[in-house]
């Protein structure tokens, strides 16, 4: 039993894609991420992909270190997560399951930093929508994206997420829902690509009303709704407005971090 890696993503998903499809909700970072760099691949040296084979050569456990941005882990058996240190090394973070926090954080040397709970469409709940509509993003809408895509990061500095991923990528599969007002958007809700029937819900942001960031939010997850069978979303342990929409928590992601 041993850790294997590579720098390439293709021959990552080559070996370890059907164990991460088996599993798309509790693998919906690894997923989606995986998908994004499949469609975009970067020659970046500091991207890392690994897969742990069990006695009988089957994978059972995964991690995906994207460029720029911290190793995320997959389901894992505990054998895998002792034997961590000798593939990442002495990593700074590490996002996990939060079932395995305590383990992962132990073999490593890290102490949570942040937490997050991953919520599942149960059946999705329609509600009173403010005056618009909505309609999918087109390449004509990409500069006022982009500016409300900078506004956003603004507000969270130390998150490594680029325009490629939130915008350029998304406006090539449909991926972001604007809502409109008298013809004029005024909100914006992004989605990851279909990935083992699952999509997850990202980047949601209005500059001027919360209503409208929620129009956009509600119906972004009704198209999604309509072409995958797990429709994903992360949010705070206390997240009303998914669960108004019929959201129901499933786990935790929890980031490590050095002391």
């Amino acid at each position: 039993m041993t850790w294997h890696t590579s720098a390439d993503v293709h021959s990552f998903l080559a070996v370890a894609g059907d164990f991460l499809g088996a599993h798309p909700v509790e693998h919906t970072a690894l997923l989606t991420e995986a998908a994004y760099l499949q469609a975009r691949p970067s020659v970046a040296p500091d991207q890392l992909y690994g897969w742990w084979l069990d006695p009988s050569g089957a994978v059972t456990g995964a991690f995906l270190q994207a460029p720029a941005h911290p190793p995320i882990l997959s389901l894992v058996p505990p054998s895998a997560i002792s034997e961590l240190p000798g593939v990442l090394g002495s990593v700074e973070a590490i996002g996990v399951d939060g079932r395995f926090a305590d383990a992962v954080a132990g073999a490593l040397e890290l102490r949570e930093r942040s937490r997050i709970t991953l919520y599942r469409l149960a059946e999705f709940v329609p509600p009173t929508y403010p005056p618009g509509q909505a309609r999918v993003a087109v390449a004509a809408d990409r500069e006022l994206l982009l500016s409300w895509f900078h506004a956003l990061m603004a507000a969270y500095p130390g998150d490594p997420s680029e325009a490629a991923y939130v915008v350029d990528d998304p406006l090539t599969y449909g991926g972001i829902t604007l809502w409109e007002r008298d013809g004029t958007p005024v909100a914006m809700a992004g989605r990851s690509r279909l990935a083992a029937g699952m999509v997850r819900l990202s980047a949601v942001y209005a500059p001027a009303d919360s209503a409208h960031a929620e129009a956009a939010f509600a119906a972004a997850t009704s198209a999604a709704a309509s072409l995958a069978e797990h429709v994903l979303v992360f949010g705070s342990t206390e997240d009303s407005q998914s669960g108004e929409l019929g959201y129901k928590p499933v786990l935790d992601r929890v980031m490590l971090a050095r002391p």
